[in-house]
């Protein structure tokens, strides 16, 4: 009974170890947004080691990228349960609540995550919580949450678009352009234009003609194939009838 012991002791290590191997492997691939064989490396390594908190939720961080959404949620939910303590997991479930509208389940999870204070990084937690009231429509309470996340980390690219949009919402244009000009500093180098279109609105609510104009061009511009590309063409077609 010892050496069978001894020997399925062993056995399990190796499939620790070779289960830890291929989760580095996959965290390689899914770092450079290789995400389908970044869940193929996941999965062996699950296989090899299926009550590993750490695989469950890189396999839940993969299935979210792939917009599997129910998927990515019952593996973050498996990582909760086997450590109720892996606080990044339930910030990541947090946020995939939001994703699928279980808005209050993702405040709940959230509202935890903030609490602890030992958690390094509380501004994540912050922009999920915002995420999960803008999402609701409720852009007071975003604002802050984005506010508090930028306190911690003032050169967050998504932080500070969406505090920008939440005021940008709450039709105070004049407090989203200067949020969202900011946000166009720390979004530029990521080739991120979300910032610039919506500081482009925000100019033209405000009556500023010229403005507005050089922002959707600079959009056009900047990121001929970004998301806002057609829409600031289309503004500017509106804009100098």
């Amino acid at each position: 009974m010892v050496i069978f012991f001894l020997s399925g002791c062993v056995s399990m290590r190796a499939n620790q170890e070779k289960a830890a191997l291929l989760q580095a492997n996959g965290q390689s691939l899914y770092e450079n947004q290789n995400f389908s064989l970044a869940l193929k490396e996941f999965l062996a390594a699950e296989a090899n080691d299926p009550d590993s908190a750490s695989i469950q939720n890189s396999l839940g961080l993969t299935y979210f990228m792939k917009e599997r959404y129910q998927t990515s949620i019952k593996h973050f939910e498996k990582a909760v349960e086997l450590d109720p303590k892996f606080t990044d997991a339930r910030n990541n479930l947090g946020r995939t609540y939001t994703e699928v509208g279980r808005f209050h389940d993702a405040e709940k999870m959230l509202t935890i995550v903030i609490n602890d204070l030992t958690y390094p990084a509380q501004e994540r937690a912050y922009i999920n919580m915002g995420l999960n009231y803008f999402n609701q429509k409720k852009y007071e309470q975003a604002k802050d949450n984005f506010a508090k996340s930028i306190d911690t980390q003032p050169d967050n690219c998504f932080a500070n678009t969406y505090y920008g949009r939440s005021y940008f919402e709450l039709k105070n244009y004049s407090a989203s352009v200067t949020a969202l000009d900011k946000a166009i500093e720390f979004c530029q180098k990521l080739l991120i234009d979300e910032p610039h279109y919506f500081s482009a609105l925000s100019y033209y609510r405000l009556g500023e003609k010229q403005k507005s104009i050089t922002r959707f061009e600079e959009v056009i511009k900047l990121y001929p194939n970004g998301k806002y590309a057609d829409k600031s063409k289309g503004m500017l077609n509106i804009i100098k009838r």
